[in-house]
C-alpha cells in the first residue's frame, strides 16, 4: 500500500450503523472499510444502540458512543443526543484531517458545531430526502421547517456527498451549495 501523501484521520459522526439494517449504515459500513483498507485512521461517533454496547477500539478504528433516544415510528434506530462538549474535547485532543457527518440529527447538529468552532473541515452526506418522509412519520405539517433544516445543515459544510449527479442537480435546484 503506498501513499503519495499521510493517511487520513477521519472522524465520522453517524446516528446509524451496523448492525443496524438500512441503506445508510450499509454504505457508512463500506466506506470505513475502505478508508482502513487504504490505510486511513477513522473515529467513529455514533449512539450507543443497547444498553451492553461498547465501543471498539482497533489500531485504526475508534469508536466513541454517545446517548440517544427512539427513533418514533422506527423503532429499530436512535437518534443521537447532542455531544458538543465531548466532540470538542476529544477533537481537540486528537484532531482529525476532515469530520465527515452522515446524519443530520442533533448529533450531527452538534458535531457540525464542534467541528466549526474548531476550524476543522467538515465534510456531509445527503442519504435521506426526510422532507419527503415527513408524512410518513406522522408530522407533515413541519415539512417546511423539515426542509429548511436540511438546506442550512448541509449548506455549513465545505462539501456536501451525494450518490448520483440528479440529486445533486435537485438538490442544487433547491438552494443547496458545494
Amino acid at each position: 500500500m503506498e501513499f503519495v501523501d499521510a493517511p487520513l484521520k477521519v472522524s465520522l459522526v453517524t446516528e446509524t450503523y451496523a448492525p443496524e439494517v438500512n441503506g445508510v449504515a450499509m454504505t457508512l459500513g463500506r466506506t470505513v472499510e475502505g478508508l482502513l483498507a487504504r490505510g486511513h485512521q477513522v473515529h467513529l461517533v455514533r449512539p450507543r444502540q443497547h444498553p451492553r454496547d461498547t465501543a471498539a477500539a482497533m489500531s485504526r478504528f475508534t469508536e466513541t458512543l454517545v446517548a440517544g433516544l427512539p427513533i418514533p415510528r422506527y423503532p429499530g434506530l436512535r437518534f443521537g443526543l447532542p455531544a458538543l462538549g465531548a466532540l470538542k474535547k476529544r477533537w481537540r485532543a486528537s484532531r482529525p484531517d476532515i469530520v465527515h457527518i452522515a446524519t443530520e440529527g442533533p448529533l450531527g447538529v452538534s458535531a457540525l458545531k464542534a467541528a466549526r468552532a474548531l476550524g476543522l473541515p467538515v465534510s456531509t452526506s445527503f442519504h435521506t430526502n426526510f422532507d419527503a418522509y415527513s408524512h410518513h412519520y406522522g408530522i407533515g405539517l413541519i415539512r417546511p421547517f423539515i426542509t429548511a433544516h436540511l438546506r442550512r445543515f448541509h449548506n455549513r459544510a465545505d462539501t456536501t456527498l451525494v450518490p448520483t449527479r440528479a440529486l445533486a442537480g435537485s438538490l442544487q435546484q433547491q438552494g443547496y451549495r458545494n
